[in-house]
């Protein structure tokens, strides 16, 4: 009769819906049919015959089989979970429903499941831990960080309790498993991926696993905005990232694999603590369980992506050295364009409304966020089309061009140097820094473009003014010095004809232009707006 009444809903669906509400409708009535037979399940785990006293004739309830290794059923004799530690019970909820991923693939038979559900199958897990449990966490803990409590303990033992494993892949051009197909059990073309992933996931001990293709519910906005600004968190918090590197065979040509030119793979690759990295046909790529601990892996790693080992081990995310990690990005590519920003925002740290369709923009309110807090001049050492939005910023990760390492003249500089306009600030008028003027027409300075790895004197910039965003500051005074034949990084500036009020315009150029002086130049600090 099940079959039946279902049948006869999705012909009628079929007959009276577009296909875009049918897909819709079908996921929810399926969702909705799984929860009724999990209830049922729990209500009656062995089925039951109604008495015969009631004059009705005798139904069985017949159940799916169920997996042996799910623990989410009926509770073994003498199990209460009354006897649980509230204290862990309460950040065993908290942690399911805030720091999880919305969806997770239930590993044994791969399907999509809940927090709810993931609340439900651990629920006797975490009660069966105890005090001497959380006290000896405790006490390895601080064998690292004095400071942790027993809170950090719980948390830990938590999350290796529900563990989760995560997917970095590169895309097949032919399509993944949607949301869609695995909530109705479908498996179309790449399913046999995420079977193998799955299949790894549980040999590293993970009933739950979370792959960007299928976890992400895209049709509500909600779910794909917190996917996007928790991907990050979520693959630092997972147990094991996965990596399937398809066109690679071995260590030597790992560099070459599509997966280091997509711009999602940069923080698959930063944030996990730990990594296995497949190859083709799915062939580990060592017989390390944590291949972020082998140093030839890592050292491959470096030289394909230019990384420092430091931060492939142990990456901080922040908006300390903004230059070095858009020089990562400058080299990937996203399908849309508005991932160019969104794949960074765990990245730097940041927050920032998701909001498709809004193109190169994105990128924008992306420099918007990062400025707020960044003190560093060399986040103007890019060059290339500027934001339409904003001449003080690029247009996407691209413009970003390499910069020398800072060189100083002066061996004895005191610690309370510092150097370039510490308080950028984003204003009405627009991106406000103090810069050291410098007249290009007076033949102060010799005027050099980085072309490549090669400094290239010109005199195509003779007609305007170089705004010094590097100088060095010895003193509150409100002056800037410039080192004599020392390089310094300048934006080059023009009186705005528009907008006598703004005072500069900044000129786009091909190239980062530097300026070098042939004796030392101190000059009081001018605010322009850019």
């Amino acid at each position: 009769m099940g079959n039946f009444f279902e049948d006869l809903v999705h012909q009628a669906m079929d007959a009276t819906m577009e296909d875009d509400d049918q897909r819709a409708l079908k996921a929810k009535f399926h969702k909705l049919k799984r929860e009724v037979i999990n209830d049922v399940r729990d209500i009656f785990p062995h089925g039951q015959i109604t008495p015969p006293t009631l004059g009705i004739k005798g139904i069985r309830v017949k159940l799916p089989p169920k997996d042996p290794n799910d623990t989410s059923g009926p509770d073994p004799p003498g199990f209460s979970s009354t006897s649980a530690i509230p204290d862990v019970i309460n950040i065993f909820n908290t942690y399911v429903q805030n720091e999880l991923p919305t969806y997770l693939i239930y590993v044994p038979d791969k399907r999509l499941v809940g927090r709810n559900e993931v609340k439900r199958m651990f629920r006797k897990d975490v009660a069966l831990i105890t005090e001497e449990d959380i006290h000896s966490r405790l006490v390895v803990l601080k064998e690292s960080c004095h400071t942790v409590e027993r809170q950090d303990a719980i948390r830990d033992i938590v999350k290796d309790t529900v563990k989760f494993a995560v997917l970095s892949h590169r895309w097949l051009d032919s399509g993944e498993p949607t949301f869609y197909d695995i909530l109705k059990s479908f498996r179309p073309y790449g399913y046999e991926k995420l079977v193998k992933f799955c299949e790894k996931a549980g040999e590293f001990g993970c009933r739950l696993a979370w792959s960007d293709t299928c976890c992400i519910n895209k049709d509500s906005s909600t779910e794909l905005e917190e996917a996007i600004r928790s991907m990050f968190k979520w693959y630092r918090d997972a147990h094991i990232c996965i990596a399937y590197l398809s066109d690679t065979t071995s260590i030597d040509d790992l560099h070459k694999d599509v997966w280091f030119t997509r711009g999602w793979t940069l923080q698959e690759l930063l944030a996990p603590w730990r990594m296995k990295f497949y190859v083709g046909n799915w062939q580990p790529l060592t017989r390390d369980l944590n291949d972020k601990e082998n140093f030839e892996v890592i050292a491959a790693l470096s030289r394909a992506t230019r990384i420092p080992l430091d931060d492939l081990r142990h990456f901080r995310p922040g908006i300390r050295n903004v230059h070095e990690k858009m020089m990562w990005a400058s080299t990937r590519t996203t399908t849309r364009i508005e991932d160019e920003a969104y794949s960074l925002i765990g990245i730097f740290d940041v927050s920032m409304m998701v909001a498709y369709g809004e193109g190169k923009r994105a990128f924008y309110r992306l420099m918007e966020a990062i400025i707020r807090k960044c003190e560093e001049w060399q986040i103007f050492a890019w060059a290339g089309t500027s934001s339409s939005d904003s001449a003080a910023f690029p247009d996407s990760p691209r413009g970003y061009r390499p910069l020398d390492s800072v060189d100083s003249n002066d061996a004895l500089l005191p610690s309370t140097v510092w150097r370039g306009d510490r308080n950028i600030a984003m204003t009405k008028r627009g991106l406000e820094i103090k810069v050291l003027l410098v007249d290009l027409s007076e033949q102060e300075a010799t005027v050099h473009e980085k072309i490549g790895t090669k400094d290239v004197q010109t005199d195509a910039y003779s007609s305007y003014t170089a705004g010094v965003v590097d100088y060095w500051c010895y003193d509150t005074s409100g002056d800037g010095i410039l080192q004599p034949e020392q390089e310094h990084l300048c934006v080059l500036l023009r009186p705005d004809p528009h907008n006598p009020y703004a005072g500069w315009r900044k000129i786009t150029t091909p190239n980062l232009v530097t300026i070098r002086t042939e004796s030392k130049l101190r000059r009081t600090l001018t605010p322009v707006w850019l």
